[in-house]
Order: C-alpha cells, then sequence, then structure tokens
C-alpha cells in the first residue's frame, strides 16, 4: 500500500537482511560514480508496486536472496540534488538463495558491528549505523 508520503515521489526501497548467524548483507553498486559508496540490496520501486513487493523483487533479481520481511520503517523523504525521494528500508530475514553479484559489483555478509567500517550515501549511513549499534 502507499503511503501519503510516497505519493508523487519515486520510492527507493532497501532491505537490512539478516543471517542467522546475525551478519547482515550488503552491496557494491556497478556503476562507477556509486562504487564507491556501498548499499544495503533494493533499489527503485516501479510505479504501482507496494514498496514491499518490490523490494521481494529486487533482493531476488539483484542477489538471488528470496526475502521475508520481518517489518518496515515509515518512509524518509530525502532531496537527492533536486529530486525527493521516498526511501524505504526493511527488517529482513534471508529465506533461501546464497548472495551472488548478480545485479551488483560485490556482495557481502558482515557482522553488523562493522557497518561503520563501510562507506553508504547519507540516508543509508543513518540506518547502517542505527542497526550497528
Amino acid at each position: 500500500m502507499t503511503n501519503e508520503i510516497e505519493r508523487g515521489h519515486p520510492v527507493y526501497v532497501a532491505g537490512i537482511i539478516e543471517e542467522h548467524d546475525g551478519k547482515v548483507l550488503i552491496c557494491r553498486p556497478q556503476d562507477e560514480k556509486e562504487r564507491r559508496n556501498w548499499e544495503f540490496p533494493g533499489g527503485p520501486a516501479r510505479v504501482g508496486e507496494s514498496p514491499e513487493a518490490a523490494l521481494r523483487r529486487l533482493t531476488v533479481e539483484r542477489t538471488g536472496v528470496a526475502i521475508e520481511i520481518h517489518v518496515g520503517q515509515p518512509p524518509l523523504l530525502i532531496d537527492t540534488g533536486g529530486r525527493k525521494v521516498a526511501y524505504r528500508f526493511f527488517l529482513c530475514g534471508r529465506r533461501s538463495g546464497d548472495a551472488q553479484a548478480v545485479d551488483y559489483a560485490e556482495v557481502r555478509w558482515i557482522a553488523k558491528g562493522q557497518l561503520c567500517e563501510y562507506d553508504f550515501d547519507p540516508p543509508t549511513s543513518e540506518v547502517a549505523a542505527w542497526v550497528a549499534e
């Protein structure tokens, strides 16, 4: 279901996917200018697609991992250089599949406490710091 803050704004979804051993999946984008930052798996939702459906689709397409969504964060409306994007982060578990860099340059399972050792874009940095606590 689309939230009021998401109407009229592109929606970007990302999953904080946790393994049974407490590690989380991070990904390095293929795009050369974005490659310096890491991100949680996800991407843009399609028009009319719920954020949850988008995240389920994108994690399989981009990493080969099927997820179970546990809880979602309310949307964060972020100005990305003149364009506002509604970011949605979800806490998830890995249901099946082995992580692969299908649509990323690199994927890694890391301990939550290691998140502060990686560079993320500003909105994701805040969430990564919260997850690392």
